[in-house]
């Protein structure tokens, strides 16, 4: 059974003008220990597919299923990243780590083991007092990422979370969630990364969702099987690059593929790794 079950999700929104179609009918599925990144044009609903598979949006039509059960609600077993970092900027970093524990209840003992933990695997030791305003883009974003560990959900989702940092920090960030992803003592299970950069799903994810433009469905899931690290100046990633690029542009593989298999598949540099 599938961590992640995504049925022809279909999303509306009323308008002066009538029914703006967004999306149109998705489906995929989301594995135990699976990386998965969803790219497409800008508008095509990305983000919204994202909150909907939370619970946090609703779909016009379409189901998700959590472990086989529908998720009707806003999902516990799922925490988000945000681009925003949508930090309590009245908040401490420890006090904005705990804020999702607070809200579940939890003892205090418990909630300060758990922010003592999550500060740390997030490298934000020394900050606990700190509040978000004293911070740079990227601390503020690790806060946001120990805020969703901190809950250990089974699936962590992000929404272009690197997407307002400068490259070398965002480069650093990225390896920082693979070795969290990587490690068996921590959460989550799966991840699902929303992002405008192709490159960056591909240098992250086992799999790739390409998704077309508005109304959008789903042209390919592309795997990754290129091997960790992966070198983003290799021939082999460069064609896949061209072939996700080429897909979302076009709606369809270069003229050169024809009806080859997708070039992750044909261009491994070796066997990709798992959680």
């Amino acid at each position: 059974m599938a961590l992640i079950e995504v049925r022809d999700i279909k999303k509306d929104y009323p308008s002066h003008h009538g029914t703006i179609s967004i999306i149109n009918g998705v489906s995929f599925d989301v594995a135990d220990s699976d990386f998965l990144a969803i790219v497409g044009p800008s508008g095509c609903g990305k983000s919204t597919l994202l909150r909907i598979i939370q619970g946090l949006e609703r779909a016009t039509s379409g189901e998700i299923r959590f472990r086989g059960r529908p998720v009707d609600a806003v999902s516990n077993e799922m925490a988000m990243v945000f681009q925003s970092f949508a930090l309590m900027p009245w908040l401490t970093i420890k006090e904005n780590v705990a804020f999702g524990l607070t809200a579940r209840g939890w003892t205090p003992e418990k909630i300060a083991a758990q922010i003592d933990r999550y500060i740390s695997v997030t490298g934000l030791v020394g900050f606990e007092e700190a509040y978000p305003r004293e911070l740079s883009g990227g601390m503020r974003q690790r806060v946001g990422l120990a805020r969703a560990l901190a809950v250990e959900p089974a699936v962590l989702l992000m929404d272009e979370p690197f997407s307002a940092l400068d490259a070398l920090t965002a480069e650093g960030l990225r390896e920082e969630v693979l070795q969290l992803w990587r490690d068996p003592e921590l959460p989550p299970e799966a991840v699902i990364l929303v992002t405008h950069n192709i490159e960056e799903a591909l240098a992250m994810a086992d799999r790739v969702v390409v998704m077309s433009h508005r109304p959008s469905r789903v042209l390919s899931v592309v795997p990754v099987t290129l091997s960790r690290p992966r070198e983003r100046k290799s021939e082999a990633f460069y064609e896949l690059t061209d072939y996700l690029y080429s897909l979302i542009t076009e709606g369809s593989p270069p003229p050169s593929a024809g009806a080859k298999p997708a070039p992750s598949e044909t261009l491994s540099t070796g066997p990709g790794d798992t959680q």
